[in-house]
């Protein structure tokens, strides 16, 4: 196993986004288990749309065999990003 790399779909630079997850281990994640996951925090609802926007985008070409959808929530002074399968 030595030199072994998961894949890595980076989060972009260009969005201001707390505690981003992984994206490919959270799409394997909910392809076998479904549900829905907390992917990111953001500080206001403008930077939560574009990073919601982003990624389904990203997720469209990553796994277009699987339907997401996401899910913006307001609490705490921040809004949190959830991916979820259709």
């Amino acid at each position: 196993m030595k030199g072994k790399k998961a894949p890595v779909v980076p989060w972009s630079k260009e969005l201001f986004v707390l505690d981003p997850s992984p994206i490919v281990e959270t799409v394997e994640r909910l392809n076998r288990k479904g549900g829905r996951e907390v992917v990111a925090r953001c500080p206001d609802e403008n930077d939560a749309k574009a990073a919601s926007e982003w990624l389904l985008d990203r997720l469209s070409r990553l796994a277009p065999e699987t339907k997401f959808e996401t899910e913006l929530k307001a609490g705490g002074g921040q809004y949190v990003v959830q991916l979820r399968t259709l």
